[in-house]
């Protein structure tokens, strides 16, 4: 069976366009999971942070954290307790067993009664611990930009930026 010039070049254009496609999606790809891996890494530096008994709570905030520029001092007080806390928490765990996942990853168990209020979800991510829920974390700038889910009502919980 011959094709017609015209066929040949129908099949051709079609390859191109698939192969262009795949090409593009890869990229895509590479990019997102590139991104995926920094906000992984920007969470393990927290953990290992937290974990340093050395490192002054003050200086994690002011460091490792995005907050507006003027905290009051009830509200500075609040966080650094809830450093410590999250802190204490870590330090009682192996954290050569700990995981990192997006929200993606986490599940529709993990992630359904989260409200992310806008929040990209590829800025989310859980730190568990032998499958057991340490906290979690929306990453921005290299930063922890918020680790404080609270309630909102009707079993629904939404981070809080400072």
């Amino acid at each position: 069976m011959k094709l017609s010039l015209t066929d040949m070049k129908i099949k051709l254009k079609l390859f191109l366009f698939m192969f262009i496609g795949c090409i593009v999606s890869q990229s895509l790809f590479a990019q997102e999971q590139q991104t995926s891996n920094e906000y992984v890494v920007v969470l393990k530096r927290f953990v290992q942070r937290l974990n340093d008994p050395n490192l002054a709570t003050d200086i994690m905030l002011s460091q490792d954290l995005i907050t507006s520029k003027k905290l009051d001092e009830d509200l500075q007080e609040y966080l650094l307790a809830s450093i410590d806390e999250i802190r204490i928490n870590v330090q009682s765990k192996d954290i050569n067993q700990l995981e990192y996942l997006s929200f993606a990853q986490a599940g529709r168990k993990e992630t359904s009664d989260i409200d992310l209020e806008g929040i990209d979800p590829q800025q989310v991510y859980f730190v568990k611990y032998l499958k057991r829920f340490v906290f979690a974390a929306v990453i921005r700038d290299s930063k922890i930009a918020s680790f404080t889910l609270v309630s909102k009502g009707n079993n629904k919980a939404h981070f809080v930026f400072y």
